[in-house]
């Protein structure tokens, strides 16, 4: 008889959730410690099964365990093992358990390390977090579980391996990343309602969930960026992103994320915005559960989403109840969440914070319209309207370039408010750094005026951003003896908080450029070469050396020797090696370019085939067909992430100091019988 130990943790995770949660309600209502305790010790028993489980499928994969349908699916002999991990969340059913796994273990965490907050809280905190938990496993155990088994009868000898595009080495790392991101915005959902439904309203929850909010945005942040990077050098089309329905699904909940770290800033300051705090909290995490209904349900096409299956309706119901229990809650709650302050100002950092996130929500709510608009088409008309990257450029790009706006004058207001001649004096020279730079992107080129803005506003942030450092630094100097350099870093270290923060605003400049520039100033050309004739793109200059064939284990690929020239100058740069891969497996063929990647620019070249011949045998005398991009500052893209994701670091070395002085929240005793 096979014991099935991955199956077993599972199952017993799922139970757990379930006891953990009708204790945790029991315990919450009666005001029972022993419940209570038995809640909590289910919420991390819960994420050690699912740690179990998690083990057990990577080491099915790696055993190439053919019982197991979803390891037949997705895996074959062939593949490299670091490609077997990646595997395990490759297809649905892995990535589902991913997810439940990895929400449990943020679950766990919060009943290892958060114990001694106030009692009332925590119960409900724990009740939410189970709730979510015995959803996802319930989910994975009977509708998606990765360990359903093939008769023994019918074991095959090798699997269907795992889709090619998959094997490149930024999907090892970008799935996690997105779901670390996606399933820790439960924490602060959960504290969010939590502080709704007990008897006493904790007033800095927010302060207790921030560096938990943090650090979802951080992964997911990176999770993004892996992808658009996935996505850059794996697909072959020579960008980074295109409104994909499954990348802008991803997108969403990092926009009301970023609102929500932006607003409980002035709940914190000023005692304002409780509410809508506690609806971003939990609007963020509905939205990264939408992103799995929109990836799991095939109602969208996209190259990122599962195939069509009856997991999404469940996600509906899902969402349903999320949105049923928080309207409940928020109005039985409503007159204890009353403002401490008004605005005094439009002046004033609170205000911008607000403006700041209306323009999130803006394009937030445009991206959702333009994914969901062919589904309402279709079913009200019958045909699927498209909505491609005009439609998402022409709505969401003037809200970019206004939060660039913000974004550069935002940090530089007091709170409560200034005078205007106080603010001109403030943002004169970012402002005027800025629109230099405008006024020269539209003379050089009259024809793109939003580049040139974007050119402007990007500047001006980071002048912005310079100019305070150097404020900051310029004071320290007088006390202390030391270079520029020691003295920015002395700052991000000592208050990590406001200079990380302006740190992250830098690297999204840097981005805006980048992205602005690659964009719109990209050369695309698509050709065809004989071997040993050239063609000039640019600057440059390729000529075709040669066309041959290589045989790997798991593929058999196709490859091309470009040189390349500067055009000007006849200098060799360098050689470039594209290739397409045929994949006998799963007959499927990928192509897997090369880029020569430089401060000023990349080139980016895709093979997509030859011509000119009919077998193999007459591969000397065929021509290559190829793709290239010429991608101005690509390289910058990256760049600036790695400054945002530095910047966020630092800002939670603030946050860990900030968590251990909030062992007990104040609170606010509230009458039970409060109605509405």
């Amino acid at each position: 008889m096979r014991i099935d130990i991955g199956h077993l943790a599972l199952l017993s995770a799922f139970v757990l959730s379930l006891v953990g949660l009708g204790a945790g309600i029991f315990g919450a209502r009666s005001s029972r410690q022993s419940w209570r305790e038995v809640s909590s010790r289910a919420l991390v028993s819960a994420g050690a099964f699912a740690l179990i489980s998690l083990v057990s499928l990577a080491v099915a994969f790696l055993q190439h365990d053919y019982h197991y349908a979803y390891v037949w699916r997705t895996s074959n002999n062939a593949m490299h093992p670091v490609y077997l991990i990646s595997a395990g969340w490759g297809g649905m059913d892995g990535s589902m358990l991913l997810w439940a796994s990895l929400m449990s273990f943020y679950g766990a965490l919060v009943a290892l390390r958060m114990r001694s907050i106030h009692a009332e809280l925590y119960a409900w905190v724990v009740v939410f977090l189970h709730g979510a938990n015995a959803f996802f496993f319930g989910v994975v155990t009977f509708l998606t579980n990765p360990f359903r088994l093939i008769p023994s009868s019918v074991l095959p000898a090798d699997g269907n391996g795992l889709n090619p595009l998959l094997q490149n080495p930024s999907m090892i790392i970008h799935p996690p990343s997105l779901y670390l991101g996606f399933t820790g915005f439960v924490v602060p959902a959960a504290f969010a309602l939590a502080s709704l439904a007990c008897p006493v309203r904790s007033i800095r929850w927010v302060t207790l969930t921030r560096r938990w909010t943090l650090v979802a945005w951080a992964f997911l942040t990176a999770g993004i960026i892996l992808g658009g990077n996935w996505a850059y050098i794996e697909l072959g089309w020579g960008g980074f992103w295109a409104w994909d329905p499954v990348e802008n699904a991803s997108f969403l909940p990092w926009l009301s994320a970023t609102a929500y770290l932006h607003s409980v800033m002035v709940e914190e300051r000023r005692g304002m915005l409780r509410v809508w705090n506690i609806i971003l909290s939990v609007l963020t995490y509905a939205l990264a559960v939408f992103g799995t209904f929109l990836t799991r349900s095939g109602i969208v096409q996209s190259v990122h989403a599962f195939a069509s299956s009856e997991v999404g309706e469940v996600f509906l119901f899902y969402l349903g109840a999320i949105a049923i229990v928080t309207a409940i809650l928020l109005l039985r709650r409503l007159k204890d969440l009353k403002p401490d302050n008004h605005f005094e100002s439009v002046l004033s950092r609170e205000a911008i914070f607000l403006l700041n996130n209306l323009f999130l929500l803006a394009i937030c709510f445009s991206v959702i319209w333009g994914v969901m608009l062919p589904v309402i088409t279709e079913a009200v008309t019958g045909s699927k309207s498209v909505v491609g990257p005009p439609f998402f450029n022409t709505v969401t790009v003037p809200f970019f370039l206004a939060l660039l706006f913000l974004m550069g004058v935002g940090p530089l207001l007091a709170w409560r408010g200034m005078t205007l001649n106080a603010v001109l004096k403030l943002i004169r020279a970012p402002l005027t750094v800025g629109f230099v730079v405008a006024l020269l992107g539209l003379i050089v080129d009259p024809s793109r005026p939003y580049a040139a803005l974007a050119f402007g506003l990007s500047v001006l942030v980071a002048t912005s951003v310079m100019l305070e450092f150097r404020r900051a630094v310029k004071v320290r100097r007088e006390l202390v003896t030391e270079s520029a350099v020691m003295g920015a870093i002395h700052l991000i270290r000592t208050k990590p908080r406001r200079y990380g923060g302006l740190l992250v605003h830098f690297g999204v400049a840097v981005m805006a450029i980048a992205i602005t520039a690659a964009t719109v100033y990209k050369i695309e050309k698509d050709f065809t070469l004989n071997q040993g004739e050239s063609i000039e793109v640019g600057r440059f200059r390729l000529e075709l050396g040669s066309l041959s064939e290589a045989q790997n284990s798991n593929y058999s690929a196709l490859l091309a020797e470009v040189s390349v020239f500067d055009r000007f100058t006849g200098e060799q740069l360098t050689t470039l090696h594209p290739e397409r891969r045929f994949y006998p497996q799963s007959e499927e063929t990928t192509t897997e370019v090369d880029i020569r990647m430089t401060l000023r620019d990349d080139l980016y070249l895709a093979l997509a085939g030859v011509d000119g011949v009919e077998s193999d045998s007459e591969l000397a005398k065929a021509k290559g067909v190829f793709k290239v991009f010429v991608n101005p500052l690509q390289i910058w893209l990256w760049f600036g992430s790695l400054i945002v994701v530095g910047g966020t670091v630092a800002i939670l070395q603030a946050e860990r100091f900030a968590a251990r002085s909030v062992n007990e929240p104040q609170a606010v005793p509230v009458t039970r019988g409060i109605k509405g």
